[in-house]
């Protein structure tokens, strides 16, 4: 620093002798008095042992000598692993140990040794082996897992690290290539780390299945639908991948039909990767409680063409039904331009039996291909339910010239509305004013629509006088083509109650990645960026 000062002076004091005389004297080029040290110095392509260097040329350097420091984090100190030179300005870095901190030094080189440069540094880190293997569905229990690695001669694996649990290896489970860890929970995302002298070497994620304390396990060659009859009040059955039919019997051998549930009951797919299938819908009885998760729920086989869930029995006074992380499927059928759909037919769920329900929940679930034939897609005619859920659901092909969720007024009764963070495309695609997205009459109650990605539809919200506004809070819409889905005028004289969501942005094509195979994966960062939709499809 002190020599870039005194040559500034200089070089000022030089140009102000060069306003006094002759234009020939000018300075024309600075010299310093030693090269500038290598810039934007970047370790790329750095994997288990290897690395790339490469640097901004030097002017003046001849070459280039290059210094690196195992375990150290820019503070050279001590020898340097190993010593090297480059006649240019970049470098293969070779003989690295893994998952090692590095830094690693340049200095230009010139011919007048007085001239080379101070060094100039960078850091960077060696990746991890992968001595471990991924679990396999057996090797994954609710509050265990079972680790295969196989390591190369010479490592001498010691711990695997899963959270807050640290289990020693054993000598028999290094000769086995195999250890079990337990204390893990239920439904929990871990990732566990392989360990060789405080390195890791291997790291896996897994989730650990439902909870199987007091479960029933069951098997799809079992007698499902026996075993929901045995079924005690509260029973947890837990379901192995599989498929699980529900027959119809009679002449409609091969097909399926519904099942009855009577008591409170836990219906849920073990694996998370390998989700059992059950072709057949339900029909709920008495004062119950239903769960379903991570099951693939088919009506394409159906018999009939009624509803997944329906209410039958009047008068009962039902707890909580809840269906999350699902996978519910119609059957569309193309003949030539002809197109028709099987399984579900009336709709997803209907309630027109004057029973109570605490609440009805739909989350995470995967929903397609329902056109509600003789019915609309969420249909409460005569049943009061205290809370509607639909949140983060994927919603396509479905309800063509139907409405979307239906809710007719009891007098008296107060419905509590979420809609939220889903992604809802083709649906209500037939022309006419009046299909809606919300067909809700009942006076008394609230509706919130947040944070959903709306496309590719003709409905309008509401043209009900008793719907009540909803409160609508960051909505985006592509290529909705109903102007009324925004207005929120109220033509009393004509009888018509439109309340659009007139603060919803409408967007440019989310380019969604395969919508044909249910893939809305958005590809418009612009849309992706406003974190609307099912929350999987934009993260």
């Amino acid at each position: 620093m002190k020599t870039l000062k005194n040559i500034l002076g200089l070089g000022l004091v030089a140009l102000t002798l060069t306003a006094c005389s002759d234009v020939a004297d000018e300075i024309t080029e600075l010299t310093l008095g030693r090269n500038l040290s290598p810039i934007d110095i970047e370790a790329k392509n750095v994997n288990e042992t290897t690395a790339n260097l490469q640097w901004k040329a030097v002017e003046g350097a001849v070459s280039y000598k290059i210094e690196v420091f195992a375990n150290d984090s820019l503070t050279f100190a001590g020898t340097p692993q190993q010593t090297l030179t480059s006649e240019t300005n970049s470098i293969a870095l070779k003989n690295l140990d893994y998952d090692t901190k590095y830094s690693a030094r340049v200095q230009a080189i010139s011919l007048d040794p007085s001239r080379d440069s101070k060094f100039h540094g960078v850091y960077f880190r060696t990746s991890a082996k992968q001595f471990l293997k991924n679990p396999k569905e057996e090797d994954i229990a609710d509050r265990s897992v079972t680790l295969t690695w196989e390591a190369e001669e010479g490592y001498d694996v010691s711990t695997i690290v899963i959270g807050s649990i640290t289990h020693i290896i054993t000598d028999e489970e290094k000769a086995a290539g195999k250890a079990t860890v337990e204390g893990l929970t239920p439904e929990t995302t871990y990732t566990a780390y392989l360990y060789y002298n405080d390195k890791q070497c291997g790291n896996r994620s897994f989730t650990t299945i439902m909870d199987l304390n007091g479960a029933t396990l069951v098997h799809s060659g079992d007698d499902f639908v026996q075993i929901v009859a045995d079924a005690e009040e509260g029973a947890v059955l837990a379901l192995y991948g599989g498929n699980y039919d529900i027959p119809a019997g009679g002449d409609n051998e091969g097909l399926s039909t519904s099942l009855k549930i009577e008591k409170s009951i836990t219906i849920n797919g073990i694996f998370p990767t390998n989700k059992p299938v059950i072709t057949g819908r339900f029909e709920l009885y008495g004062s119950i409680s239903v769960s379903m998760s991570n099951l693939v729920l088919d009506g394409q086989n159906n018999a009939t063409t009624d509803q997944l869930f329906n209410l039958k029995d009047a008068n009962a006074q039902m707890g909580t039904i809840t269906v999350k992380n699902c996978e519910i499927k119609g059957l569309k059928v193309v003949e030539g331009e002809t197109v028709s759909y099987k399984g579900y037919n009336k709709g997803l769920f209907y309630g027109n039996v004057a029973c109570s329900i605490e609440s009805v929940t739909f989350e995470d679930c995967y929903i397609h291909d329902i056109e509600t034939d003789g019915g609309d897609f969420f249909d409460i005619r005569k049943s009061i339910i205290g809370k509607v859920v639909f949140k983060n659901n994927t919603i396509y092909n479905c309800a063509a010239n139907r409405d979307l969720f239906r809710y007719d007024d009891v007098s008296g009764a107060t419905t509590e509305f979420i809609f939220e963070n889903n992604t809802i495309d083709n649906v209500i695609t037939e022309d006419g004013t009046t299909r809606r997205l919300l067909y809700i009459r009942t006076p008394n109650g609230s509706i919130i629509w947040k944070n959903n990605l709306i496309s590719n539809t003709k409905a309008v919200y509401t043209n009900q006088a008793k719907t009540p506004v909803p409160t609508y809070e960051n909505n985006a819409y592509f290529n909705c083509t109903n102007a009324s889905i925004f207005d929120d005028t109220n033509d009393a004289e004509a009888k018509v109650y439109w309340k659009g969501d007139k603060n919803g942005q409408k967007v440019d094509d989310p380019k969604y990645a395969d919508p044909a195979n249910g893939d809305f994966t958005i590809g418009n960062e612009s849309v992706k960026n406003l974190k609307v939709g099912a929350e999987k499809w934009y993260k």
